[in-house]
């Protein structure tokens, strides 16, 4: 989707749309990829040596949970208002701001849901569909706590 700035008059809005393949724009992730192009639909119009954009931003993904590993296929959808300053330029190419609201928009790690209590660390059952007989063996021990051992200089400090 490039925007040819000569066919653009000053003060009218015309509609455009237009997509990216996602992995042409290199904006997929290990836990999440793209089943569908990422799709841009609005209006664009040149006025006072800019070029403002305002659509909508869509696309499907399939992620992974980052507590149970299960996949789930959802629906992207993001509004975008983007300026674009046109000082010496003929065309403007939207590329970089789709690719930074992509990048910005991923979560750091996805849950399938709040709650989600993932896959048991021993035996790899998936908590959610109940509980495994790990903890009745005794392999779900508390965390071990290390201590530190003060020095006795350190013991020692501060006192008279």
């Amino acid at each position: 989707m490039k925007f040819i700035l000569s066919e653009f008059q000053e003060g009218v809005p015309i509609p455009v749309k237009g997509s990216y393949d996602a992995k042409a724009i290199d904006v997929e992730f290990p836990d999440m990829l793209y089943t569908e192009p990422v799709f841009i639909t609005g209006e664009a119009e040149k006025s006072g040596g800019t070029l403002r954009l305002q659509g909508i931003l869509t696309t499907a993904v399939k992620r992974i949970c980052g507590k149970c590993l299960k996949e789930k296929d959802e629906k992207l959808s993001f509004d975008v208002d983007w300026i674009f300053d046109l000082s010496g330029k003929d065309i403007i190419d939207p590329l970089e701001n789709v690719r930074e609201l992509l990048i910005v928009e991923h979560p750091l790690v996805h849950l399938c849901k709040e709650s989600c209590r993932g896959l048991c660390p021993q035996c790899g059952m998936d908590l959610n569909e109940g509980a495994c007989n790990c903890k009745k063996n005794g392999y779900h021990a508390s965390p071990v706590i290390i201590k530190k051992d003060k020095s006795k200089k350190e013991r020692n400090h501060g006192t008279s």
